[in-house]
């Protein structure tokens, strides 16, 4: 099973509509946002996801933190104040939008992937058995391009795509 993983969206419309178009396009069964999509007007770019759930972690830049759960549960996704913990198609997931931590908890062997926003740089790595991603910024403001991250869950492969 295929995912997509994309992070600091920032109200990036045009990018958040090439990020759906690849998700779409891969057949993604899910897509984790690892925090700051900021508005809910960019969330509901999202509601263009076929046969894709949405799940994100709220971000230091989202404000408008219930107008935002607000249009993400209108199409069906999910949204958690700091931490995304659970399973997806038997893997262990832990989503936070902040780095703090990632390196214990990726040391404790608890999950399979742990994924995180925030840096605005890709950070792509194994600690033991755990995959690492930070897919970067899906804007191109602080480091000059952006990307998303598709994982597949059966063997843990990935592919960055950048959003040109």
């Amino acid at each position: 099973m295929k995912i997509g993983i994309i992070s600091d969206t920032h109200d990036h419309h045009t990018n958040v509509i090439k990020a759906v178009k690849i998700f779409n396009e891969m057949q993604v069964k899910f897509v984790l946002h690892a925090g700051d999509i900021v508005s809910p007007f960019t969330a509901k770019a999202f509601t263009d996801l076929k046969d894709a759930k949405f799940i994100a972690v709220f971000g230091n830049c989202d404000g408008e933190k219930i107008l935002l759960k607000s249009a993400v549960e209108g199409f069906g996704g999910e949204i958690y104040d700091n931490v995304y913990n659970s399973q997806v198609a038997g893997r262990k997931i832990f989503m936070i939008h902040r780095p703090d931590a990632i390196e214990e908890v990726a040391a404790s062997s608890k999950y399979d992937l742990v994924i995180y926003g925030h840096t605005h740089r890709q950070d792509i790595r194994t600690v033991g058995e755990t995959l690492i991603i930070n897919p970067g910024e899906a804007t191109d403001w602080l480091t000059g391009h952006s990307s998303v991250v598709i994982v597949e869950l059966d063997d843990m492969s990935f592919q960055i795509i950048p959003l040109v």
